[in-house]
């Protein structure tokens, strides 16, 4: 989401193309609400953007389901930073992906490949429906 909203020049243009397919519900997907949190809080913080409203109402405007971070998935998400070694936040969105039996975790994030579960799919690698 992040890509596509701040046009990044390696990813922007493959994220955008994911995000019309779930528009267009050519692709199932679920988030985490901390992919939400993270999102505002880089715009904020790296972007400068002091209001983040827009942005919010824009993910949220799209046909994904938004996971809460339950207690459970906590839990999950700190035995999975512990044992793959993967930052806590990764680790609830892996816990997340998990306890709603994805197929997949869509991500950049190379260090998501420890997490042998779940296989990581890059966006630059994602084949439009």
């Amino acid at each position: 989401m992040l890509y596509a909203i701040t046009a990044n020049e390696e990813y922007g243009s493959a994220c955008k193309a994911i995000l019309e397919d779930i528009e267009q519900r050519r692709l199932e997907a679920i988030i985490s609400v901390q992919v939400v949190s993270e999102v505002s809080g880089v715009l904020y913080r790296s972007f400068g953007v002091k209001d983040t409203t827009k942005y919010v109402d824009t993910i949220l405007s799209y046909p994904i389901q938004v996971i809460p971070v339950s207690t459970e998935i906590i839990r999950m998400a700190a035995v999975y930073s512990r044992d793959w070694n993967i930052l806590p936040y990764d680790g609830i969105h892996t816990a997340t992906a998990m306890s709603e039996n994805a197929e997949a975790i869509l991500s950049a994030d190379k260090g998501l490949d420890k997490v042998k579960p779940l296989r990581r799919l890059d966006p630059l690698s994602y084949k439009r429906s």
